[in-house]
């Protein structure tokens, strides 16, 4: 890849993009769903989104936010989403992004960075470990009666 790749934040005109990569994740988004979503968080001080632009092409995303925590004294920050569209994996785009997300959270003085991934994900495992991630532990999810999907 010849063009350079960009690392910006996110802005509500991406909107169409961030449906489009999460829907290419396996997390089915309408731009309409994704601009109430976006629209949420967009502004806020504890949540930043970053996107990576290539020849003017939004080709990935990451999604960040801080936390405060019961357990452990300073903050930290939580990855809640990073996809690259499959061209760019393996060059780089996706550590880029979650550089950005780190340097992002040590800024807002996070001590840690925690992320989840699915089971099946060997590839984003394997991705993860390569940046210093290490696996602690397991996610457990129960949906609520009452709330939405």
């Amino acid at each position: 890849m010849d063009e350079t790749l960009l690392i910006r934040i996110a802005v509500p005109a991406d909107v169409p993009a961030l449906a489009a990569l999460a829907t290419h994740l396996g997390y089915p988004a309408t731009p309409e769903a994704m601009r109430e979503r976006f629209g949420r968080i967009y502004g806020r001080d504890d949540y930043e989104t970053y996107v990576a632009e290539r020849g003017g092409r939004v080709v990935g995303f990451a999604g960040v936010m801080h936390g405060l925590s019961y357990v452990h004294d300073p903050p930290y920050a939580r990855l809640l989403s990073l996809v690259v569209e499959p061209g760019e994996r393996g060059t780089g785009t996706g550590a880029a992004l979650v550089a950005a997300a780190e340097r992002w959270a040590q800024g807002s003085g996070a001590a840690r960075m925690h992320l989840t991934t699915a089971l099946h994900r060997d590839g984003a495992h394997r991705f993860y470990e390569r940046l210093g991630y290490e696996r602690t532990g397991a996610r457990y999810v129960r949906k609520l009666s009452g709330g939405p999907g």
